[in-house]
Parts: C-alpha cells; sequence; structure tokens
C-alpha cells in the first residue's frame, strides 16, 4: 500500500529471462507481469507465448505487453502496431506499451506524430495504449511531446533506479516511496523501479514494478454479484439451446452437454452465452459474434477464459485445466451447478 491506495508489485519479462516458473513468481509475490512481444525484426518475441500462457496457468494477471520501438516515422510506427496485433491474433487485448527510448527516436512534434499513429493502429485493433520511458528522457525531453500526444494516449509507465545498477531487490522489498517520478502530464499508470530484482522462479535479473491502476479485468475476476450476466442468465439462455424445460434439473442437462473448444464444436450455438458469461465475470476481452450477426466462434480468447475459470472456480486440478469444456465434464457441472 502507499498511503491509502492500493498498489501492486510485479515484473517485466523478456526472451532474456529465459524460461519463467510463473508458478513460483506467484508464490514468491508476484501480482502481474507485462510481457515483451515483439523483436526489433517484427517477429514474436521468443518467450512471448510462453510467458502468455505461463502467466494464464498460474493465474498471474498480464496488465500488458510492450514493444522496444526504433520507428522513426508515423508510417513505421503504424505498421509495427500491426505486427504487433497479428502476433496477439484476433482474441488477445492487452494493453500495448510503446517503449520510447531508443537514441534514434526523433523529437518534437514528429516524435507525437509518431507516438499517435501507434496509438490510433493499437487501439483500432480493441487494445488500450500507452507510453513507457525512463525519467531521464521524460524530463529531458519528452516532456516537450506531450502537449501533442493525444490526450487519450497520455498514460504512463516510467522508470527511475533510485539504487542504480548495484543493489539487488527482492519483489517484497520495500520501496522507498520518496523516489518515484512525480512530473508525469498524464495518467501515471506504473513506476520500473529496478533492473536488478531478484524473484524466484526467474533465474536472471528482472525489473519491478509498483503499479497504481486496477489489474486488467481480462484476467482478473469480477465477482458473480456484480456481472452484468449473471450465471442464472447463461443457464436460462443455455436451456433453450439444450432442448430443455425451464423444470429439467442440472443432471439432465449436463447429461446433455457436448466437448466446446477450439478444435470441438467451436461453433456450437452455446458459445453465445459462454462468451457472455465469460465476458461479464472479466475473463474474455474479445467479440460477441451473435452481436455483430455473425455466428459464434469460440477462439483462444475463449479458451483463455475457459481456463481461468477452470483455474479460479472450477478448481480442477494443473492436469484438468486446458481451456476446453469436456462433455459432461467438471466445467459444465459447475455451470450447471453440480
Amino acid at each position: 500500500m502507499e498511503g491509502n491506495k492500493k498498489t501492486y508489485r510485479g515484473v517485466d519479462v523478456s526472451a532474456y529471462q529465459g524460461r519463467v516458473d510463473w508458478r513460483r513468481a506467484k508464490a514468491a509475490g508476484v501480482a502481474f507481469a507485462i510481457l515483451k512481444v515483439v523483436r526489433k525484426d517484427l517477429a514474436a518475441d521468443q518467450q512471448f507465448e510462453n510467458n502468455w500462457r505461463g502467466c494464464l496457468e498460474a493465474g498471474i494477471p498480464i496488465q500488458g505487453v510492450y514493444n522496444y520501438t526504433y520507428a522513426t516515422t508515423p508510417l513505421k510506427a503504424a505498421n509495427d502496431a500491426q505486427a504487433v496485433l497479428n502476433i496477439l491474433g484476433p482474441d488477445r487485448h492487452p494493453f500495448v506499451w510503446l517503449d520510447w527510448e531508443d537514441k534514434c527516436l526523433p523529437e518534437g512534434r514528429q516524435a507525437a506524430d509518431t507516438i499517435n499513429a501507434y496509438g490510433d493502429a493499437i487501439t483500432a485493433g480493441g487494445c488500450g495504449f500507452g507510453i513507457y520511458f525512463g525519467m531521464s528522457c521524460y524530463d529531458s525531453r519528452l516532456d516537450t511531446i506531450m502537449q501533442y500526444i493525444r490526450p487519450q494516449y497520455r498514460r504512463g509507465w516510467e522508470a527511475r533506479y533510485y539504487n542504480g545498477y548495484q543493489k539487488e531487490m527482492g519483489i517484497r522489498d520495500a520501496v522507498n516511496g520518496k523516489k518515484k517520478p512525480v512530473h508525469f502530464a498524464g495518467t501515471f499508470y506504473g513506476w520500473q523501479y529496478t533492473s536488478m530484482g531478484r524473484v524466484d522462479g526467474i533465474s536472471r535479473y528482472v525489473d519491478l514494478n509498483q503499479w497504481y491502476v486496477d489489474i486488467e479485468a481480462g484476467n482478473a475476476a469480477v465477482p458473480e454479484e456484480k456481472a452484468a450476466y449473471k450465471l442464472s442468465d447463461f443457464i436460462r439462455e443455455s436451456r433453450a439451446i439444450w432442448g430443455v424445460t425451464p423444470t429439467t434439473g442440472a443432471q439432465e442437462i449436463v447429461r446433455r452437454t457436448v466437448a466446446i473448444g477450439t478444435a470441438a464444436n467451436p461453433s456450437h450455438p452455446v458459445v453465445t452465452p459462454l462468451e457472455r458469461y465469460m465476458q461479464a465475470l472479466g475473463y474474455y476481452t474479445g467479440s460477441i459474434e451473435a452481436d455483430r450477426g455473425k455466428k459464434p466462434v469460440f477462439g483462444n480468447g475463449m479458451k483463455k477464459a475457459v481456463l481461468l475459470y477452470q483455474t479460479r472456480v472450477v478448481k480442477a486440478q494443473a492436469r484438468c485445466r486446458d481451456g476446453i469444456l469436456t462433455a459432461r465434464g467438471a466445467t459444465w457441472r459447475k455451470l450447471y451447478g453440480i
């Protein structure tokens, strides 16, 4: 806690850290992760998919992904943003951070135009957008760029290593709040306070961060009582799909269920109420195809959502957390109250 405001401790990682044991990292105190998504050659970071999957399986919220940029023009920025969206695919919509620190980057209005172009492309792809930078960079030049950056893109994640590059810090170590950057002209999301972090489950030094906004909804559940579309709504809507009456018992409904997954009945009509319920719980961040007059598609986003549901609600064993609703299986039984 910083004052009376809740804060979160987390890490940002890339292929540099190698294969991370995310369950151990969570047990050590990691509350969220930010993942490097793309390399300079615009291929996916070599550990991105492993990190994404590992965070989901361990129940660690993915607070965003980041792109260290070399874009010097709006066209290059837009193309780079599209490369990031291509890696994410249609069903993953994390916050995207543009890492603005390389010496090749432009100044003044050209810099702002480049950042705006990147933000325009990323938000058009359904993701949130913000800017990462070092405090010295911000104080020397980025503050003069911010006046030209669109207000909705003035979201900051800032680095200030007040202990330099010598002192190791653990994820639970106290942080000197008086050293927190304070000059950002926008919404300050997070502070990267050291690059000399030591965390169990991560073999090399890792950046540690303190976060000041809520963890992304796509990875942190909404309580059932606050969900806009409740379990009772799912049950009521799905009854007609299974062809049962309003008084049919849960056991009979479960007996009628079929396997649902990315490879098994991905366009079954029950996918639509499943999407609505997973979205209401905060696990699914994709679109509801039926609302756009299209047939439902159980894609990677829904696989992620069901995996989270299996982890946090079904409390399934690790070997049973697969993002698939097996016919008459534990996930269906939980949904129907058995």
